[in-house]
């Protein structure tokens, strides 16, 4: 009896689910690294990151109906991701922070069978290793051990492109359109992804896309105007390829996708898709040098090309077997670095433990906002449950904020301190290294008050972080 096939693949079903089951367990241990080693090994329960603590937040104010900042501004593209958590929050009735967990290993899977999908439709042989290149790739690590913003528009991108090589054409404008809810780099993205799709019909379908395109992040714009930042520097370039520090390019993986786009150059006109996937490396790769978060994106390009260049080099006659043994060997210790270092960079991110204990002990004190470096204000808000003055998002949309924040910071009269802190509801001050980095000596600004004025009493100190309860005059 014939074994059962799918009908859109002709591959066999049976060893399909197989290969898809054993590379989502593969996936989930690679997610869990991180996890296990920093609340096992550190005894850190935090989230790594601000990022992840911003969207729990939001989540959170969701769910209890409160008011938030990235609610009132209308910011569209930061709001349809703790959207997800805070849904999956109320249906399953957990914490927030067990939400975005569950969410980013769940689309994390999901993304990766849809690239499986997307390289059988492209035609190419070697899906298994394309595959496990994206497996441990410092980008996909990080993206999805993080709980990235980016997870929601990498996965309605995939889709998009299935749908597209499908020839559902109708349906893959529909996801489209959600992906660039999430704004124009996650926009801009998928409309070079649809390169992948051409044939008949595509100028049809793509100025279609470009009109939703334009249309939406006009929209998400005028609501929330703040436009992601395009440069180019050598910096930029230099941060592309640190991919071991953070997210990034593996240049072992770049090397090889060079060495296939070589290979393979003369094969283009007799397989488009080749000639297709060139084009849009190099569209996703001048991006991903203006604007880094381009990196999530360009790397699922990235992996098939590293895949053909590594397969050309075995399959070629090389003059020395020892050679080519050596050669090999380096490239896969060069590609499988990432796999150890990127979980145990992001097990060691901040919060760490000191910060944790701090923010744990300021959590039952009474209400009050709190003061500190723009970088601590989702954790103080997420883990300490206190409002703060500034954080990562404020400053994003009123820059004016940010000086602030360093005026009050420096200011060494106290009773125009204490009309601004009262005015502003602020009980609290947290110093920790960042923080006192704005100083240059000991008693410059507010540290000159903290010593020698009685307005301030020190609630604790431990680990080089510092907590200041300020008392409002009378």
């Amino acid at each position: 009896m014939m074994k059962a096939k799918l009908k859109f693949t002709g591959l066999d079903a049976n060893r399909r689910i197989a290969n898809l089951i054993i590379l989502s367990v593969l996936f989930s241990l690679v997610f869990s690294i991180s996890i296990f080693v920093r609340g096992y090994f550190l005894g850190n329960n935090s989230l790594p990151g601000t990022d992840a603590y911003f969207s729990v937040n939001v989540a959170r104010d969701i769910v209890n109906f409160r008011d938030n900042p990235a609610i009132d501004s209308g910011a569209v593209p930061e709001l349809i991701w703790p959207l997800f958590i805070a849904f999956f929050s109320i249906i399953f009735r957990v914490h927030e922070e067990f939400s975005i967990i569950a969410l980013s290993l769940i689309f994390g899977i999901l993304s990766l069978i849809l690239t499986y999908f997307i390289i059988d439709k492209l035609g190419f042989r070697k899906r298994n290793l394309a595959i496990a290149f994206f497996l441990i790739s410092p980008a996909t690590i990080w993206m999805f051990s993080t709980y990235s913003k980016f997870i929601l528009p990498f996965f309605f991108s995939l889709l998009t492109l299935y749908l597209l090589l499908a020839g559902k054409y109708a349906i893959s404008l529909i996801m489209l359109g959600i992906t660039c809810l999430f704004g124009a780099v996650s926009g801009l993205s998928v409309i070079v992804f649809s390169v992948l799709g051409f044939k008949k019909g595509f100028w049809n379908w793509l100025w279609k896309a470009i009109i939703i395109f334009f249309v939406l992040t006009s929209i998400i714009y005028f609501l929330f105007p703040v436009f992601p930042e395009f440069s180019f520097s050598l910096e930029n370039i230099f941060s592309l390829f640190s991919s071991l520090s953070e997210y990034g390019i593996n240049l072992f993986a770049f090397l090889l996708a060079f060495i296939g786009i070589v290979i393979t150059w003369r094969e283009r006109r007799e397989r488009r898709e080749l000639f297709l996937i060139y084009i849009v490396f190099i569209i996703l790769l001048a991006l991903s040098i203006l604007n880094k978060d381009f990196v999530f994106f360009f790397n699922f390009i990235l992996i098939f090309l590293a895949a053909i260049g590594f397969t050309k080099l075995l399959e070629r006659n090389w003059a020395s077997g020892l050679i080519k043994g050596l050669a090999l060997l380096i490239l896969i210790i060069g590609l499988a670095t990432p796999l150890i270092v990127m979980p145990l960079r992001i097990a060691s991110s901040a919060p760490g433990n000191d910060m944790l204990e701090a923010l744990k002990f300021l959590r039952p004190q009474e209400g009050g906002a709190v003061l500190s470096a723009g970088e601590n204000g989702h954790w103080i808000e997420g883990i300490a449950r206190k409002e703060v003055f500034i954080d990562g998002f404020k400053s994003r949309i009123d820059p004016v904020l940010e000086a602030e924040a360093l005026a009050l910071l420096r200011e060494r009269n106290i009773e125009r301190l204490n009309r601004e802190f009262s005015s502003k509801g602020i009980k609290y001050i947290l110093l920790d290294p960042s923080t006192r980095k704005i100083f240059r000596t000991k008693d410059e600004g507010i540290l000159l008050l903290l010593l020698y004025t009685d307005r301030f009493e020190k609630v604790y100190d431990k680990d080089s972080i510092e907590i200041w309860k300020f008392r409002a005059a009378v």
